[in-house]
């Protein structure tokens, strides 16, 4: 038997069915909220950032003023340290410059000597040459001797004082030197020198082609004695080791060869003394030297 279900009444809700719809509204209104709260505060975030972007005092006048202060300090920092160097230099230059001025002080004193040494130097062979083409050579052996070995005592080679120039041309110094007369009359000088050790080489060879033909001609028992007593050496004994027209020849074209270059490097020696002269007054001038 079918029961009738059709009371005339509407039919009761689901009580299941009405705590689901009430849970899911409560999700969808939690999720609808967090959303609302989420896109507030990014609303929020955007809008104080955009605030602090446009706070008051920090316009396009305000970072112009920072940069031009960082320029300002660096633009200081750069000309202090430029200042600095520069003093540094100025007291290096006058540093080197006063020892440039030594050595060619120094210069001078070496070409007046070389003078001295090589005009005794003329006269003992002049008197050696004379005496040797004497006919009565044999009766002034000793002296003869003694000429022949105390002509090279003494250096003939000449040798200025580079030590400063070398210096500041290989370290990078000779930049320092501000004046460009003193600059250019420094270079001169020191080029010129060049053709001084050009001759020191050909009198190296004169000096020793002569002291070979020595040997075929003097007894060395006696030169040596001259060397140690640095006198003449008084002998009845004494006597050439050859009396050949030749070897005597070569002897004294030998010696006529140091002679020349000798005379050439001492022409040389007194023009760069004068050029000396000259760069040393004016050094003297440019930097106050006493």
């Amino acid at each position: 038997m079918i029961e009738n279900t059709d009371t005339g009444q509407e039919p009761k809700e689901n009580p299941i069915n009405k705590i689901s719809e009430k849970q899911s509204e409560e999700i969808i209104s939690s999720v609808e909220t967090d959303m609302i709260n989420t896109n507030q505060k990014s609303e929020n975030r955007d809008t104080h950032a955009h605030h602090q972007h446009h706070a008051p005092g920090k316009k396009f006048r305000h970072y112009f003023f920072e940069f031009f202060m960082l320029f300002l300090a660096v633009f200081c920092g750069f000309l202090t340290e430029n200042l600095r160097e520069n003093k540094v230099e100025k007291d290096w230059e006058k540093v080197y410059m006063n020892n440039l001025y030594q050595d060619l002080t120094s210069d001078t004193t070496i070409y007046s000597n070389y003078d001295n040494y090589t005009s005794e130097f003329f006269n003992k062979v002049d008197s050696l040459v004379m005496l040797m083409k004497s006919p009565e050579r044999d009766t002034h052996l000793s002296k003869i001797y003694f000429l022949a070995r105390t002509a090279t005592l003494k250096s003939l080679t000449l040798f200025p004082n580079e030590r400063t120039f070398d210096q500041m041309k290989y370290s990078g110094y000779l930049r320092l030197i501000s004046n460009r007369q003193v600059a250019d009359s420094v270079s001169s000088y020191y080029n010129s020198l060049k053709g001084i050790v050009f001759f020191n080489e050909i009198i190296k060879d004169c000096l020793s082609d002569y002291r070979t033909v020595m040997g075929k001609v003097f007894d060395a028992e006696i030169l040596f004695k001259i060397l140690k007593e640095g006198k003449e050496q008084k002998s009845d004994s004494a006597k050439l080791l050859s009396n050949d027209a030749l070897v005597i020849n070569e002897l004294l074209t030998k010696a006529q060869y140091l002679y020349g270059s000798s005379l050439l490097q001492k022409d040389r020696g007194m023009e760069c003394s004068h050029s000396a002269q000259n760069l040393i007054e004016l050094i003297k001038k440019e930097y106050h030297f006493e």
